[in-house]
C-alpha cells in the first residue's frame, strides 16, 4: 500500500511558487473561508496548516486536528495562533520573523517624519487653498536634535534604530526585558520611565503579550515628555487608545502616528478620530512587496517539520523557551 501523503490546508492564500513547493510533498487544500467552523472541519485529517493575518487558530480548532503536525504563519506576530495549546500538543508553529523588518522600520521613520513635518496637516491647508497660511505655520525641529525612545529593541527596534542614529543623527534610548547584545549604533539602555521622560518621540516595538497589552496607559502616558511624539506600529492593543485620545486632547502629546489599532479598525466615532495631529494608517506596515513575498518563506519551514527536519524559525524551541520578539 502506498504510503499516505500529508495532506497541507492552505487558510489564506500564499503564491504561486511556495504552493507548488507544497504539491511536491503533500495534497494541498485550499479554503474558500478561514473561519473557526470552516477551519475546524478542514483540518480533522490534515497534517499541515498555513495562515496569515486574517485566521484565528484557536485551541478548539487545534484539538479538531489529530494530525497536525506544524502550523505555518507567513508573517511575524503570532497573537493569532494559540501557541500554548500547540505547545501542548507538539505540534511546532513556525513563522516569518524576517519577513517585515525593513518595510515597517521604513513606516516608522516616515511617520516621524510625517508628524515632525506636519506633512498631512500641510497637504489638507494646500488643497483648501490655504499655501501661505501652511506656509507660515510650519516650522519644525530637525531629526538630529531629538531624542528617539524605542520601546523593544528586536529586530524592527534595532532596524528603525540604525536608520535614525546613522541616517539622521539621533540620540537613541532604549528599553527592553530582554538585551539585544552587541549593537552597531550608539544607543543607551534606560528604564521606561527614563525614556518616557527623555525621549522627544517614542517608538513601540513589541509583541502583543499579557505583559505589552496597554503598556501605554494613562499612568504611562503621564510620564512622557509634553510634547512627545508617539508611534505605534507593533499592535494596537500595546496602547490604551482612550487613553492617547485624552493625552492627545490635553496636549500632553505633540502628535500620534498609528499603524494598527485597537479595536481594529476603529470606528468612525471613535475619540481618537476626533484629536488632532493625528496619521493614521491601516496595518500596512508589513506590505511592501519584497516583506509580503518573503512571507511566503514559511513553507520552507513546514516542508521541513513535515520531513523530520528541525525548522529554521519556530516560535517556540522547547517548554521552557520563550516566544522571540
Amino acid at each position: 500500500m502506498p504510503k499516505r501523503r500529508p495532506r497541507i490546508v492552505l487558510a489564506e492564500a500564499f503564491d504561486a511558487p511556495a504552493v507548488e513547493k507544497l504539491r511536491a510533498v503533500g495534497e494541498v487544500v485550499v479554503l474558500d473561508a478561514c473561519d473557526e467552523v470552516h477551519l475546524k472541519e478542514a483540518v480533522a485529517d490534515c497534517d499541515a496548516l498555513l495562515v496569515r493575518t486574517r485566521t484565528t487558530v484557536t485551541r478548539a480548532v487545534i484539538e479538531s486536528a489529530p494530525r497536525l503536525r506544524v502550523i505555518g504563519r507567513g508573517g511575524v506576530g503570532l497573537e493569532n495562533i494559540d501557541v500554548d495549546a500547540a505547545r501542548k500538543r507538539g505540534i511546532a508553529v513556525v513563522y516569518t520573523p524576517n519577513a517585515s523588518t525593513d518595510a515597517v522600520a521604513d513606516l516608522t521613520v516616515g511617520m516621524i517624519i510625517g508628524l515632525l513635518r506636519n506633512i498631512s496637516g500641510c497637504d489638507a491647508m494646500v488643497r483648501r487653498g490655504s499655501f501661505w497660511e501652511a506656509r507660515g505655520g510650519s516650522c519644525s525641529r530637525e531629526m538630529s536634535e531629538l531624542t528617539l525612545g524605542i520601546v523593544g529593541m528586536g529586530r524592527i527596534g534595532r532596524a528603525v534604530a540604525r536608520r535614525c542614529r546613522n541616517g539622521f543623527g539621533m540620540t537613541i534610548l532604549y528599553n527592553d526585558i530582554v538585551s539585544p547584545g552587541w549593537l552597531d549604533f550608539v544607543a543607551t539602555p534606560v528604564t521606561k520611565d527614563q525614556l518616557y521622560a527623555h525621549a522627544d518621540v517614542v517608538t513601540l516595538h513589541v509583541p502583543l503579550t499579557e505583559i505589552t497589552r496597554n503598556l501605554i496607559d494613562a499612568a504611562a502616558l503621564k510620564e512622557f515628555k509634553k510634547g512627545t511624539l508617539l508611534i505605534n506600529t507593533s499592535r494596537g492593543g500595546v496602547v490604551d487608545s482612550l487613553a492617547l485620545a485624552e493625552s492627545l486632547a490635553a496636549g500632553t502629546l505633540a502628535g500620534a502616528a498609528l499603524d494598527v489599532f485597537d479595536p481594529e479598525p476603529l470606528l468612525a466615532d471613535h475619540p481618537l478620530m476626533l484629536v488632532p495631529n493625528t496619521i493614521f494608517t491601516p496595518h500596512i506596515g508589513s506590505r511592501s512587496v519584497a516583506g509580503l513575498a518573503r512571507m511566503n518563506d514559511v513553507v520552507e519551514d513546514v516542508v521541513r517539520v513535515l520531513q523530520g527536519r528541525s525548522p529554521l524559525y519556530p516560535a517556540w524551541l522547547g517548554e521552557d523557551d520563550p516566544i522571540p520578539p
